[in-house]
């Protein structure tokens, strides 16, 4: 149930739905957060050095979940 908004958060993306799960703040960092949608001020996204998820592992997270069927 916490996997979802636990991805999101680590890819930084923004959630279509709302989830009933939470984010796991100790495996993302306590700065991530899911996006509901696009209207969220940017201001209130993470900066770029609060975030625990490298471009290049977020980069490697999304290819693994398409190579699992997740995304396309």
């Amino acid at each position: 149930m916490d996997l979802a908004p636990t991805i999101l958060a680590a890819l930084d993306a923004t959630a279509s739905i709302t989830h009933t799960g939470r984010v796991l703040h100790e495996v993302v960092g306590a700065a991530a957060s899911v996006r509901a949608d696009a209207s969220v001020p940017a201001s209130d996204a993470p900066a770029d050095e609060e975030r625990s998820v490298t471009d290049t592992e977020a980069d490697e997270m999304e290819e693994h979940l398409r190579g699992l069927g997740y995304l396309e």
